[in-house]
């Protein structure tokens, strides 16, 4: 009798533990902090297209410095629903992209294509604050994150990727 006294105890004691760790989840943060400033800008590398240098965006479309940049506030909604014709959306455990060109755009329709080898479309986000995101999965096996601080953040499409309208990604953060 005194044994199965002392087993009940453990029991109780074991489940009180399981409970209170489950259920204490005040030391997990989001990757990324809602209403945080970000700016993206972008840059395209290519042997082919650029000599191999990794070039910002203006550069290719003879703009000057910083004038295809964009910096908007992470929320619940999407944050750059127009910029370049793509849309990114962040939240707080991802980042999800979309070409919304159509296939007859005057801008991109030249430039749909699967990417070759040696070409990086880079998209640069720079918070105001610290975030924290430690890794990531991709759905895209072309799409990777490379994480160059605790401010910024690089989306890499490289190659492989099928750039064309409606093509998606999510970048899962963790």
């Amino acid at each position: 009798m005194m044994n199965y006294s002392k087993l009940k105890f453990l029991a109780v004691i074991l489940l009180s533990i399981t409970i209170y760790s489950c259920s204490n989840n005040d030391d997990i943060s989001d990757p990324i902090t809602l209403g945080s400033n970000v700016t993206v800008t972008n840059t395209f590398q290519s042997t082919a297209f650029t000599q191999g240098a990794e070039l910002a965006i203006e550069d290719l479309f003879h703009q000057p410095a910083g004038a295809l940049a964009a910096t908007s506030s992470i929320s619940e909604s999407v944050e750059f629903p127009s910029y370049r014709l793509n849309l990114y959306d962040i939240d707080k455990n991802s980042i999800s992209f979309e070409l919304v060109a159509k296939a007859d755009d005057a801008t991109y329709g030249d430039l749909f294509r699967v990417m070759e080898a040696d070409t990086y479309d880079r998209y640069y986000f720079t918070f105001e604050n610290t975030q924290d995101v430690n890794g990531f999965t991709s759905s895209n096996a072309s799409v990777n994150l490379r994480i160059d601080s605790d401010t910024v953040l690089v989306v890499e499409i490289g190659e492989g990727y099928d750039f064309k309208p409606g093509q998606s990604f999510t970048i899962t953060l963790n």
